[in-house]
């Protein structure tokens, strides 16, 4: 993880580090060695060696936060890296694959930074101390290192036992959570649907339920792992310090071993021990991780490209044309034989009950969706289900407008680089001047445009439209929810004042607007 998303030359300085950091414990072992020796045989000055000592700690204490820096911006570095990626998916892929939701996006992205980077920073900070210790006291008596060095891997036994459990359980946490975060998110929604109904407490318990799951999973999880960890403690004190112990006294008693450079050894043997536990600790954390490692996996290789972020127009619209289409989602027709023809600044109006499908050929016009029958020409080119080529052409009118909460310069630009005379131009054509000029292209529309009536909202989709120059304009029942005159003045505007083509779907509309089309086409009477 941290060699994938992180600099090269932060991992090596955040090393680097780290070394200087392991020789700490090294210092104060040999301080310690040297106290002991002072007290059993006095020679040379106590305050100079204090002296020394302090100056030595104050020199690794800034070693410690340079260290410190290096590992926290390393996390900084991969968590935007990480949320990038996943944003980067979000957008490029929201008709496609459905590896992330809003849970990954929040909890599952916060699990992968406490198990699995700060793991691997660990495990990697670990290692070095660990070597750091050991050749120190191997240096110092080998025999007596190499006894606490065997004693100190013992716990690796308990982590072989525990380790499937931790990444089986871990697996279950990981779907309970994403299920309790979408159940948060439809209670939420569908809170005003359970007051009508009154089956208030019917949601509130299957809330519950989900949390229980989720509460359930979670606890299994940390108690195998934290029944793991007290079990790997207990074995690492009686066979890496206990019976080492045991055996270096004896030394000293035969004489073949001094007091000082024992304690010295047991001091660095702390660090034979808790590396090791330590490591085993974070190789828990990073099974814990695992499921969520393997969505990231699948992000990076179902990522598409981000396309220009640029107002580009595309190739020369002339005409499109479905023959005989059909679209069927299994053993269900959604529509079939529908023929289409129209011609570059043409305005049609299709017509069709509710439920006969009317989405599915918007999504069929754009690229989104393939036609199971038929043929699909645009410019007399057949581009059934290509996306990439398609979407080009097309803006797009909304029923209910995507606005964000953001500022109205955006909601129009969408982030795209527009010239000032475009953008005015956008502004008015839709009939935003006034507005702009009240409240500047500044203004913070609210969440979901709540600073805007519904006609403005509306609006603000007209000249995003307007200003990404597309060759088509597509409006899914722009006008369903607005009275009959704010109705009338959006058609004014996108049919009169649009010089592209326009194909709008509508249930309902009046007769002043229909006279505003070119072609009115009934799609129930062509399936």
């Amino acid at each position: 993880m941290i060699i994938k998303y992180s600099h090269p030359w932060k991992i090596a300085l955040y090393v680097f580090f780290a070394f200087l950091k392991s020789l700490q414990v090294v210092f104060v072992a040999f301080i310690f060695q040297k106290f002991i020796d002072f007290a059993q045989k006095p020679q040379g000055s106590l305050i100079k060696l204090t002296v020394f000592a302090v100056c030595g700690l104050l020199i690794f204490g800034i070693v410690g936060i340079i260290y410190q820096y290096f590992y926290y911006k390393i996390i900084e570095e991969i968590n935007l890296a990480l949320k990038s990626a996943s944003a980067n998916y979000l957008v490029n892929n929201y008709a496609g694959h459905n590896e992330i939701d809003s849970s990954f996006m929040t909890n599952d992205l916060k699990q992968i930074e406490t198990n699995s980077i700060e793991a691997e920073l660990s495990i990697i900070s670990d290692l070095i101390q660990f070597l750091a210790a050991v050749i120190s006291a191997f240096v110092s008596s080998w025999i007596i290192a190499l006894v606490f060095l065997i004693a100190s891997f013992t716990p690796a036994v308990i982590q072989s036992v525990f380790g499937p459990k931790i990444e089986k359980n871990s697996e279950k946490w990981e779907k309970s959570n994403s299920n309790y975060t979408n159940t948060v998110i439809e209670t939420h929604s569908g809170a005003e649907m359970a007051n009508i109904y009154d089956v208030q407490f019917s949601m509130v318990n299957r809330l519950i339920k989900a949390a229980k799951l989720m509460e359930t999973a979670l606890f299994k999880t940390n108690w195998t792992k934290g029944m793991s960890n007290e079990m790997t403690m207990i074995v690492a004190y009686i066979f890496s310090m206990f019976l080492p112990f045991a055996i270096g006294i004896s030394f000293i008693v035969s004489g073949r071993l001094t007091l000082g450079t024992f304690m010295m050894i047991a001091q660095l043997a702390n660090n034979f021990i808790n590396p090791v536990v330590g490591i085993f600790g974070s190789v828990n954390d990073i099974k814990t991780a695992k499921p969520i490692l393997q969505k990231i996996k699948k992000i990076d290789l179902l990522i598409k490209p981000q396309g220009s972020n640029t107002a580009t127009a595309s190739d020369t619209f002339q005409s499109l044309q479905l023959t005989d289409a059909g679209v069927s989602q299994g053993k269900q027709k959604i529509f079939a034989n529908v023929n289409l023809k129209i011609d570059s600044g043409e305005k049609v109006l299709l017509q069709a009950p509710s439920g006969w499908g009317k989405s599915t050929l918007l999504n069929v016009l754009i690229g989104i969706q393939q036609l199971d029958s038929g043929s699909y020409e645009v410019n007399h080119s057949e581009v059934n289900g290509d996306w990439a080529k398609l979407h080009e052409y097309f803006s797009f009118i909304q029923q209910k407008p995507f606005i964000l909460d953001d500022t109205l310069k955006y909601n129009i630009t969408l982030g795209r680089h527009v010239s000032e005379e475009d953008l005015n131009y956008a502004v008015e054509q839709a009939g935003l001047t006034d507005l702009v000029n009240e409240k500047g292209l500044d203004y913070q529309l609210g969440k979901g445009g709540s600073n805007l009536s519904g006609g403005q909202n509306q609006r603000v989709e007209i000249a995003r439209a307007l200003v990404s120059k597309r060759p088509i304009l597509l409006a899914d029942e722009a006008t369903s929810s607005l009275d009959q005159n704010l109705s009338l003045q959006i058609h004014q505007t996108i049919l009169s004042e649009f010089k592209g083509t326009v194909i709008e779907v509508a249930h309902h509309i009046s007769s002043n607007e229909k006279e505003m089309f070119d072609q009115i086409i009934d799609l129930s009477k062509q399936s």
